[in-house]
């Protein structure tokens, strides 16, 4: 049985709590993890783990076995990350974690990354909240915001705006805002795990607004739906709304009042060489995000100016009630 393979096992097993969820990380049987720790366990002459029906917790002599074998283990990685980086074309298993507006964003440049190099796999996991390196193995991180850890390697990527939408059929039932003070009179969908809490704070000359309305979700699938069927007003990243504005399911207001820049960013582990996979596509992404995706309000006012009238959802609706 593989010293490494033990290790490894034993660390996922401490750093998930329990055999059967470091199985799954593992992607192997409960009893290949069960027999893994205990041939450790024999090998070395000490028990590592204390077992009971819920919990496994390292032993004192565990504890500090565990903090040695993460050290080796990062050495490792460090050690396949220079070879991989010194090796002109990526290949082996990209692993991404996203924020969860990024994740559909960067979505197309994932196809054609693999389409392009085809020796790299891709694994993706989109969350709300930023995630450790060290314990759950990821390459790069790409968010909408700055991480709170100041010790990790950071690349902006892009700036983008945000900006307030509602729907015509919204907008037809209510005043539409000239100010972002008339906000607190209309409803609006609020995002739950939004960075900003319960308060809408990117207007660059007003103090932070607190929104009301009827309905709060942590989806941002959701939270775009309702608005493109007249739920309230919302805020979105210019780059999640930009497909709705151009097809006139969403209108954008307040454009007179410019919202505070924000970035998206690529974020690494403070940790030896970053794979060659791994930064490729991030150069792909800022290629991207560079040339195709709208990222300002401006953008997004360029695109609808270019759009022709007749595709235009209300221009269209005008020349139906004059020919009618």
């Amino acid at each position: 049985m593989d010293r490494f393979d033990q290790i490894t096992t034993f660390v996922r097993v401490v750093e998930l709590g329990g055999f059967s969820a470091a199985a799954r990380d593992l992607g192997v049987a409960p009893s290949v993890v069960t027999s893994h720790v205990q041939a450790l366990e024999q090998r070395l002459g000490a028990r590592l783990l204390n077992r009971n029906t819920r919990h496994v917790n390292p032993t004192d002599v565990g504890q500090a076995y565990y903090r040695h074998c993460v050290d080796v283990l990062k050495r490792f990685a460090q050690a396949d990350g220079l070879v991989e980086s010194m090796q002109a074309t990526p290949r082996g298993l990209l692993r991404i974690n996203t924020s969860i507006p990024v994740g559909d964003l960067i979505t197309p440049v994932i196809a054609d990354y693999t389409a392009q190099f085809p020796d790299v796999s891709v694994r993706m996991i989109s969350t709300g909240r930023e995630v450790d390196f060290i314990e759950e193995q990821f390459d790069v991180s790409i968010r909408h915001a700055m991480p709170d850890n100041d010790s990790l390697i950071v690349r902006k990527l892009a700036e983008y705006d945000y900006v307030v939408c509602a729907s015509p059929k919204y907008l037809e039932s209510h005043p539409q805002p000239q100010s972002p003070d008339d906000l607190a009179a209309q409803n609006c969908i609020l995002y739950t795990d939004s960075k900003f809490g319960d308060r809408w704070p990117m207007f660059q000359s007003h103090e932070a607004i607190t929104p009301h309305g009827n309905l709060q979700t942590n989806s941002p699938l959701a939270l775009l739906k309702a608005a493109e069927s007249g739920q309230g007003v919302v805020v979105l990243p210019c780059f999640t709304a930009a497909a709705p504005i151009a097809e006139g399911k969403l209108v954008r207001i307040l454009k007179d009042h410019p919202t505070v820049r924000y970035p998206i960013v690529a974020i690494h582990p403070h940790r030896g060489m970053v794979p060659t996979r791994a930064v490729v596509f991030v150069d792909m992404v800022a290629k991207y995000l560079r040339e195709v995706v709208p990222c300002s309000g401006a953008q997004l006012d360029a695109r609808t100016m270019q759009k022709p009238a007749a595709l235009r959802p209300a221009a269209k609706a005008r020349t139906a009630g004059k020919v009618a």
